[in-house]
């Protein structure tokens, strides 16, 4: 696997990411998971999430599924950095979506708790 700095954090991460769009509303726990356990065994440590991801309003579907995942132990969280996004609609509020500080500072923390990490 070829790796590239990530910006100017000093991160590594491989050129190709897992893609998580679809985990839940298109893949089933189980497969999503055995797809992360296989990316991780080709060297893929960089996984694309969204706290909008399952489509389901307000839930973050597939960033509990990564939660789960990650919640197995075995390294998986030491071994994975996650780009996550934050703009997306979360609720029927008018700060529960795009990019005011406070809807930046709960979608953080949202996708924090979900994926059951503090990084």
């Amino acid at each position: 696997m070829e790796y590239t700095q990530l910006g100017r954090t000093g991160l590594k991460v491989s050129r190709l990411s897992l893609g998580t769009m679809n985990f839940g509303p298109q893949t089933e726990e189980k497969d999503a998971f055995a797809m992360m356990d296989k990316a991780l065994d080709l060297g893929i440590n960089f996984f694309d999430t969204a706290n909008v991801y399952g489509w389901k309003t307000g839930e973050g579907v597939t960033e509990q599924i990564v939660g789960r995942w990650f919640a197995q132990g075995g390294g998986r969280r030491e071994k994975v950095v996650i780009a996550t996004k934050v703009y997306g609609h979360m609720g029927d509020w008018p700060n529960q979506e795009r990019l005011s500080a406070l809807h930046i500072r709960q979608a953080v923390e949202g996708s924090l708790k979900r994926m059951q990490t503090n990084h």
